[in-house]
């Protein structure tokens, strides 16, 4: 069973690779969307790609990394992505779904769909020096709401300071309460203010559409996504409120554990980038970093943000030696960098925290 499950995660990470070139290639670029055309196509002659040609990573070996049509290279990023998501659908199968049954299917799922995210942006990045809002902004709306979902995200969240401040928090309001709703009043309630906050998101977001960006007053998914995050936000909000012993409860935690994360991992990214465009006169930080950062916060919590932010900047700096040593070039994209910190805080935390623990130890 293990080795069949290994299999069917790797080709299925395949599969998932080869969509995710699609996306590297054309999120960033105009005229053309994820969805159109619906076939791949070489990007030198245009030619569309038979499917018997577009098999993962077995049509790459056969053509020898050429087009069919033109012969013109292919670059072997599209091998190296989809063997890449292969290589790590198997490592997440094997750590949330073996042995059958005990696993946690929903867990993997989440996880690999950050993962194919961040490959997607990371790659991008690499080669174009930005990172698509559509990554980031929707994911930072969609975070939370699957932290609902699956609360499995933030196991910790109601052990940690986060958690006993909520239940701090929302004891002392209640106590001012003169009155407490069950029942249809409460849910009631909650659906009013739910309402309330999907208006006033909705009615933020047209506003940010027309003084900030007006060419793009028609596109109404973001606003949507953030209406709904924030009616959300206004519904447990009402509910933890009115039922305090519903702060207990995983979901609530690992909700609020989503928002703080996004909320820390933003600020402290935008924070550095502006002190440091003061102390060197010059960009410090892309503002695409500064979104990632609030979509890896949103999955890895407060804490895990930092942390990640921390040993990304260890291997950005060690990275940018042997860049500047080789090629003179002082420019690394630092988003890859936020990727693989945050996740490995999410992967491995125990290993993490002996890391630290050693690093802290050397000062003793």
């Amino acid at each position: 069973m293990t080795t069949i499950t290994w299999a069917f995660a790797f080709a299925f990470g395949a599969c998932v690779g080869s969509f995710l070139n699609v996306c590297i290639y054309r999120l960033p670029r105009s005229g053309l969307s994820v969805s159109r055309p619906r076939r791949s196509f070489c990007p030198s002659c245009g030619t569309a790609i038979r499917p018997r040609d577009n098999i993962p990573l077995v049509s790459w070996l056969w053509l020898r990394g050429r087009c069919i049509a033109c012969r013109s290279p292919i670059s072997s990023r599209y091998f190296l992505v989809e063997l890449f998501t292969a290589v790590v659908f198997v490592y997440l199968a094997d750590r949330f779904l073996l042995p059958p049954g005990s696993g946690s299917p929903a867990l993997f799922a989440v996880l690999a769909a950050l993962v194919s995210a961040l490959i997607v942006a990371s790659f991008i990045d690499l080669e174009l020096r930005i990172i698509p809002d559509a990554i980031t902004i929707r994911g930072m709306m969609v975070a939370p709401l699957l932290a609902v979902l699956v609360p499995e995200l933030h196991p910790e969240a109601g052990k940690a300071l986060l958690g006993r401040w909520l239940r701090g928090f929302f004891d002392r309001l209640t106590a001012t309460l003169p009155f407490q709703l069950v029942g249809p009043g409460l849910w009631a309630l909650a659906v009013v203010a739910g309402v309330v906050g999907f208006a006033l998101g909705l009615f933020g977001y047209l506003l940010y559409q027309r003084w900030v960006r007006p060419s793009a007053s028609n596109r109404l998914k973001d606003g949507i996504l953030g209406a709904v995050l924030l009616g959300t936000c206004a519904v447990i909000f009402t509910l933890g409120l009115l039922h305090p012993e519903w702060v207990l409860a995983p979901w609530f935690q690992s909700f609020w554990a989503a928002i703080a994360g996004m909320l820390v991992g933003s600020t402290l990214l935008l924070s550095v980038g502006v002190l440091g465009s003061k102390i060197f006169r010059k960009p410090a930080m892309g503002f695409g970093d500064v979104k990632l950062m609030g979509l890896l916060g949103a999955f890895a919590g407060w804490v895990g943000v930092i942390a990640g932010f921390f040993l990304a900047c260890f291997l950005g700096s060690v990275v940018g030696i042997v860049v500047l040593l080789r090629s003179r070039s002082r420019y690394i994209p630092f988003g890859p960098f936020l990727a693989v910190g945050s996740l490995a805080w999410m992967l491995w935390p125990s290993a993490f925290q002996r890391i630290l623990d050693w690093y802290l130890g050397l000062f003793r």
